[in-house]
């Protein structure tokens, strides 16, 4: 089956492939700064979000891939890390939990994540582990701190879905130009009709940056691709953009807040 595209002219000479100036991303958002270096995991700092983006802070691999896979979520809104909770009967001397991150959604509803190796929750420590986020949960919900909380570990991420969210992040700058293209030639497309990211990149007709402009879409939820795989040159977008959505059909996920019931707290 083929698409035709109506013409839309761009002067190919004149558009580089790259964008130029800088625009520096927004500073951290974290209540308190991780250690500059550690002996034991390491400390990092990645830029996620749209436009130029936001720093955010890490202090361990598995949160910084905890953080790319949270902001591919379409529905998350805005993502906090290193997040100071206090809690506990005694105003006078409260205990602290630090979140690794919490994200609000859309909808105004605040998910809070605990990031843990799986091997740290089957420890000799894993009954303290759980009576301290059990009285943590209990103390969140009464307070209305958060709607939820969550905890992580490297068995909840699918590598097809890192290396997507990687990708999704790295092409996040605004591209006005390819971007309007992008989505001229996405809406050429009748409603789940799709083509590959090399064919719709050839018809958006300005190189990298039409390709770049295409994977904006991914994240967007305006495309998707057709099926479970890594964004590459062969994999086939869909338009979703009129599209109603059949629940088999892979899709980029959505975070709901689910409150869990009344905890007796520790």
């Amino acid at each position: 089956m083929s698409y035709h595209f109506r013409d839309v002219h761009h002067h190919l000479d004149a558009l580089p492939d790259e964008l130029t100036g800088i625009v520096l991303p927004a500073p951290s958002q974290a209540v308190r700064d991780v250690p500059a270096a550690s002996s034991a995991h390491c400390t990092a700092h990645s830029v996620l979000g749209d436009g130029a983006g936001v720093r955010m802070q890490h202090e361990s691999h598995l949160e910084i891939d905890s953080s790319y896979i949270l902001n591919s979520v379409r529905n998350v809104a805005s993502m906090q890390e290193q997040v100071i909770f206090h809690f506990g009967w005694d105003r006078k001397k409260q205990k602290t939990h630090i979140f690794d991150v919490i994200v609000t959604l859309v909808s105004g509803e605040r998910i809070a994540f605990a990031v843990k190796p799986e091997v740290r929750l089957y420890s000799s420590k894993k009954k303290s582990f759980e009576e301290h986020m059990q009285a943590v949960t209990w103390w969140a919900y009464e307070t209305g701190f958060v709607d939820e909380v969550r905890i992580l570990t490297e068995v909840d991420l699918d590598p097809v879905d890192l290396y997507n969210a990687k990708v999704m992040a790295a092409v996040r700058a605004v591209d006005i130009d390819a971007d309007d293209a992008a989505q001229h030639a996405l809406s050429s497309l009748p409603a789940g009709g799709g083509l590959s990211l090399r064919e719709l990149t050839s018809a958006v007709g300005l190189g990298a940056r039409g390709y770049r402009a295409l994977i904006r879409l991914l994240r967007t939820g305006e495309a998707r691709l057709q099926a479970k795989e890594r964004i590459s040159p062969d994999a086939v977008i869909v338009n979703a953009r009129v599209e109603k959505l059949i629940q088999h059909l892979p899709d980029r996920p959505v975070l709901v807040a689910e409150p869990q019931p009344a905890l007796t707290v520790v």
